[in-house]
């Protein structure tokens, strides 16, 4: 009797366990698709790399025990005359440029957001910000 007691009452919790898990997906999802701007960014917490079609900004923050107290660095963009501060990664950038031939660049030379951070020697600027300025120069 006792078993089947615990094993209807493990039952109900993993189908209580598994319908919370299946909320936090939905509602992150919801969150995910909406782009979310820093508010108030203060400028002194911000450290400009370049300055191109699109603003990049680095912040370093103090790391804790899960990194061994190294830095944390998060880097930022903003479209060029805008106020807004943004998380830099591919989907952003995408959702910004929607359309076009910047979306088109960006969808062709970049595959992760590690790669929007990759630094051209050559054109001496920051390779999304050398792509974007050809884009605007092709629609032009």
């Amino acid at each position: 009797m006792k078993t089947i007691k615990f094993s209807a009452v493990l039952a109900i919790l993993f189908f209580f366990a598994s319908q919370v898990q299946a909320k936090s997906f939905i509602t992150k999802s919801s969150t995910k698709d909406s782009l979310i701007a820093i508010h108030n960014p203060r400028v002194s917490d911000y450290k400009v790399l370049e300055n191109g079609p699109v603003i990049i900004y680095e912040r370093s923050r103090p790391g804790d025990k899960l990194n061994l107290f190294k830095p944390i660095i998060t880097h930022y963009f903003s479209v060029k005359g805008t106020d807004k501060v943004y998380l830099l990664t591919l989907e952003n950038l995408k959702k910004i440029y929607n359309s076009g031939p910047h979306f088109e660049t960006l969808d062709t030379r970049f595959r992760t957001d590690s790669d929007l951070l990759t630094y051209d020697r050559i054109h001496r600027q920051y390779s999304v910000n050398y792509y974007l300025s050809k884009a605007d120069a092709a629609q032009l």
